[in-house]
């Protein structure tokens, strides 16, 4: 063995140390300094350390996070949406007898007043359904997340001009990254469709699969020529918003997160539920026209309970220095 290869291979494990230990030493680097950036920081170490008095075991440094609207953008629809009305789009022209039925009719008219009567008297299971059950009974599991990551592989956000991974946030990214960093177990939980997300999520933010969860839609089980398949039904069997979120946390892991991030009032709950226990609750507002949207649709809740029950309040203008990732090689 030579001298020379015991110099490169000390060079190189000394550039990973020092690699390292900067980016423990300067999380969040997408954020600005400030009070957010610090108060995540403070919270994130403090409960990591063993020597405070508000350590917590490994075991109970639980994150949950939203994802429309929290990790990735939601405006002008939701990405699923935009995936969806694709779909009917196509199944339309295959199938020119769906003009006359619902949801395919008000789709094709571009009329929303049938979602919108049904969100309207509260019928949100129905609503569901017909979006992200309707058009596609029938399917297989395994044809389903095919038709999930082909989509992804070919989007490009409408207004935006970019693909999936471009509409990631990437200081939550980074916050994703700090929080496993510090031996915290993080999930999604989304008001969208699981199945949807969970073919993504790996490659986006480096959450596997068994670690996202959302509303569902009913399978059967059966078998095929020999073949057991997992068959999508017509009917929504879980809608994980508002209370339903906390009731799917406490079903799926059975323990209360100490962190949790969210947008809007369907975050509500799920963010009371942390809050309310001593734990840190984020809501992410969007204030930033130029590098992304501004808005506060469905934010009229939780905006005084952020206040009220001392959530940290994320001001994208303020306080991110970048929004969007950037594109994967």
């Amino acid at each position: 063995m030579s001298k020379h290869w015991l110099i490169r291979a000390a060079f190189g494990s000394a550039c990973l140390v020092i690699a390292s230990t900067q980016a423990f030493a300067a999380p969040l680097k997408s954020w600005n300094d400030g009070a957010t950036k610090s108060e995540i920081i403070d919270f994130v170490t403090t409960v990591s350390d063993e020597t405070s008095d508000k350590f917590v075991p490994s075991e109970d440094r639980i994150a949950v996070f939203d994802n429309d609207g929290t990790l990735w953008v939601e405006k002008p629809l939701y990405t699923h949406a935009y995936a969806i009305f694709s779909e009917m789009k196509r199944q339309i022209e295959a199938d020119q007898t769906l003009l006359t039925r619902e949801p395919w009719k008000s789709v094709a008219n571009k009329d929303f007043g049938y979602f919108e009567q049904l969100y309207a008297t509260s019928e949100y299971e129905t609503l569901a359904s017909q979006l992200f059950a309707a058009p596609f009974g029938g399917m297989t599991s395994d044809d389903y997340a095919k038709w999930a990551r082909d989509f992804a592989d070919s989007f490009k956000h409408p207004e935006l001009g970019v693909g999936i991974d471009e509409l990631t946030y990437q200081p939550m990214v980074e916050l994703i990254d700090f929080l496993k960093a510090n031996d915290f177990t993080v999930y999604i939980f989304t008001a969208d469709e699981g199945a949807f997300l969970r073919v993504l999520a790996q490659d986006l933010y480096d959450i596997p699969p068994e670690r996202v969860f959302g509303t569902t839609v009913r399978e059967e089980f059966v078998i095929e020529n020999d073949e057991p398949l997992l068959v999508r039904t017509y009917r929504v069997d879980h809608l994980n918003n508002w209370d339903g979120k906390p009731r799917l946390i406490q079903k799926v892991i059975g323990r209360t997160p100490i962190l949790a991030a969210g947008n809007s009032n369907g975050d509500q709950q799920m963010l009371q539920n942390t809050a309310l226990r001593g734990g840190m609750s984020i809501l992410v507002h969007h204030t930033d026209a130029e590098r992304e949207f501004a808005y506060d649709k469905h934010t009229e809740k939780v905006m005084p309970l952020a206040d009220k029950e001392d959530w940290i309040v994320v001001d994208m203008a303020k306080d991110w220095n970048k929004v969007l990732a950037e594109a994967s090689d």
